[in-house]
């Protein structure tokens, strides 16, 4: 798959209104001739891979992904795997990974090259990267001369690794393996022992109450497999006889029990009780399921005794995040029910040192940052109620369950509000609103009335639309002329206005916050740090914000990087520090390391919004604008930072006479 193909599937997924493929083609500098062909060629990919998932073409509107939204969180999941593989494991580096976890004794870097047919240098190079790769597991690549290189560490460490390397040799963390990729596995894990693993796990999943995620059963399978591969080889785990005992009277330790008794006869191997209370602990961190719960069993008994602890925890981030996003959630039964049960597999997890990798962090950073932003500055509270550490994977992981909510919300009360205006009486008008009705679910008429009480219905009502059987024009409020019985073409107009509505404008709330007076260009800073002194000194010289906001950026930065994409950074401190909100951007003289991601251009974002609508939409803006390689080309090459700021500007003002001229060519007064 091609990566602009990979880009195209990552922009559907996560758009949520029809996109137009002239902006496909904007935002992945293509001609809308080659967006098309890419279009042609997906349909075929998903239909044999994602047959639940379509791409949706509407003619003079766009296209728009269709399918349920655990499908496309797995195929957004599945592409963040495979570019992680392609970008920096290449099979030789996971082949060299995969002897040195597997081989009994040290190997020497000339047999290292002998094996792969390569130079000494170039496998010491491999090595660095693998060095650092292994670290992250807590394991140490030791060098001993005229012996060889080796790998050391703790068990529990090791078979993480092994999980890990499997993981990505089958490119993505449902464990799925075609013939090649079966070779590469077949001296770490038997393909045997893999089905008659699963086929146990799947038995004991009918017992639970909520049944495992498919994919942490094929994680399971493999983390079992692993485990009677390394006792084979004399390697056992180490519980220490306390937790050991903790874990053997959990009611998960006895499904463990039952599931190791059952592979003891397929493996020829005894499964010790150390054994079985790690298989435990990956019961009690394993993701579960809850789209199958019984609609009538009360949720919240269910759920207090699954875990009280984690409901409670669950119920207190709804009200804290409903705070600054929507009080509905509050009432939204599925998030507390997803949001139990994910914090009782996270502390699990996180308690027994089985903390996981996110593929999708650096999306989620990106398109939900305002949820992240709101969740990520909860954790201190949540972290001292759970009494462990949370990292941003989890905190992400998290934000896809509120940002799911909000969407439910979106989708079931975003209304367009509008009046029918009718000269032909009462019969006329209820057959427009009828037709309305059936055919716009997301219209809501509002009432209908004659052109003598109109503006007097207006000011009652206040209607985003108008929708007349005569001329009218309204100094704020569009009007769309019809005919009194909506023949077809009429119908797909008010269609095409009602989808170009529901697009957000470009960067009205980003032009409406920045001051020309805090746009610098082309500073030269050695460091993210130096860069957030450097804009926070400016504002305060200009008053918008107290002395103590910098180093407020500086404190929040080191919590979690505020890159976004698109070489864009978005430090911000504390609210108490700001006297005024205000959005200062420097474009850096030459991009500089921001966490590990090259930065361009910097956003200081100092704001004291109480709307949280407007908060919401600042984000959007700013995600979109990480995402306008057109734009932040153009923002690259301006000479002034008034030809910067009004580049910004200009792009709200071409949006908005673009919108006009539609309106005129549709003959919508």
């Amino acid at each position: 798959m091609l990566s602009r193909h990979k880009q195209l599937l990552k922009q559907l997924l996560t758009a949520h209104t029809y996109t137009s493929v002239a902006m496909l083609a904007n935002q992945l500098v293509c001609s809308e001739k080659t967006i098309r062909n890419d279009l042609k060629e997906l349909d075929e990919f998903l239909s044999k891979k994602y047959p639940n998932i379509v791409i949706e073409r509407k003619p003079s509107v766009g296209v728009i992904m269709r399918g349920k939204e655990t499908e496309k969180q797995k195929l957004l999941h599945d592409l963040a795997r495979l570019e992680e593989t392609n970008s920096s494991q290449d099979y030789r580096k996971l082949k060299l990974i995969k002897l040195l976890l597997t081989e009994v004794k040290p190997v020497t870097m000339q047999q290292l090259a002998e094996k792969f047919y390569i130079s000494k240098s170039a496998i010491q190079n491999d090595l660095e990267e693998i060095e650092q790769w292994l670290q992250s597991f807590g394991l140490v690549l030791i060098r001993k001369p005229h012996l060889g290189i080796k790998v050391e560490g703790t068990e529990q460490a090791w078979r993480t690794a092994l999980s890990r390397l499997v993981e990505l040799l089958a490119d993505h963390s449902y464990y799925i393996f075609d013939a090649k990729q079966l070779k590469l596995i077949e001296d770490i894990l038997k393909p045997y022992e893999l089905a008659l693993i699963e086929k146990e796990i799947r038995k004991i999943d009918e017992w639970l109450e909520f049944p495992l995620t498919d994919q942490s059963v094929a994680s399971l399978t493999v983390h079992i497999a692993i485990a009677i591969k390394r006792i084979k080889m004399g390697h056992r785990i180490d519980i220490h006889p306390n937790q050991l005992q903790e874990l053997q009277a959990k009611p998960e330790y006895r499904l463990a029990e039952q599931l190791a008794k059952q592979i003891e006869q397929w493996v020829a191997v005894k499964i010790p009780d150390e054994e079985i209370g790690y298989i435990t602990l990956h019961l009690l961190g394993a993701r579960l399921r809850y789209d199958q719960i019984n609609e009538k069993k009360d949720i919240e008994q269910l759920l207090t005794k699954l875990d009280n602890e984690a409901m409670q925890i669950a119920k207190e981030l709804i009200d804290d995040i409903s705070f600054h996003t929507d009080e509905r959630l509050r009432e939204d039964k599925e998030l507390l029910i997803g949001l139990t049960i994910h914090v009782h597999s996270t502390l699990n997890r996180l308690r027994n040192g089985l903390a996981v990798k996110n593929p999708l962090l650096k999306d989620i950073k990106q398109m939900y940052r305002y949820p992240f932003e709101i969740v990520l500055s909860l954790m201190p509270k949540i972290e001292k109620k759970a009494n462990v550490p949370i990292p941003e994977d989890e905190v992400a992981y998290i934000v896809l369950h509120i940002q799911a909510a909000l969407e439910r919300i979106q989708y079931k009360n975003e209304k367009i509000r509008a009046v029918i205006v009718c000269a032909t009486g009462s019969g006329t008008s209820r057959l427009i609103e009828a037709k309305l009705s059936a055919t716009f679910p997301k219209l809501e008429i509002a009432t209908a009335t004659s052109i003598a009480k109109v503006n007097e219905i207006i000011a009652t009502t206040k209607p985003d639309v108008i929708i007349s059987t005569v001329p009218l024009k309204h100094r704020k409020i569009p009007v769309i002329t019809v005919s009194p019985l909506l023949p077809k073409q009429e119908l797909d107009m008010i269609e095409q206005w009602i989808e170009r509505t529901s697009q957000p404008s470009r960067y009205e709330m980003i032009g409406q916050l920045t001051d020309p007076s805090c746009i610098f260009l082309d500073i030269s800073v050695a460091n993210r740090f130096e860069a957030i002194d450097y804009i926070a000194n400016e504002l305060h010289k200009r008053g918008y914000v107290e002395p103590l906001y910098g180093q407020s950026a500086k404190e929040r930065e080191t919590l979690s990087s505020t890159y976004i994409g698109g070489g864009i950074a978005i430090p911000h401190g504390q609210i108490q520090w700001i006297h005024q909100s205000v959005i200062a951007m420097a474009r850096l003289s030459s991009p500089i390391d921001w966490d590990g991601e090259q930065v361009k251009f910097v956003l200081m974002i100092a704001h004291r919004l109480n709307d949280n609508k407007q908060i919401k939409k600042l984000f959007q803006e700013i995600a979109l604008l990480s995402e306008d390689k057109q734009m932040l080309k153009q923002l690259s090459t301006c000479k002034t930072a008034d030809e910067f700021y009004q580049l910004l500007q200009s792009k709200q003002r071409g949006e908005i006479e673009n919108e006009i001229n539609r309106i005129n060519d549709y003959g919508i007064n």
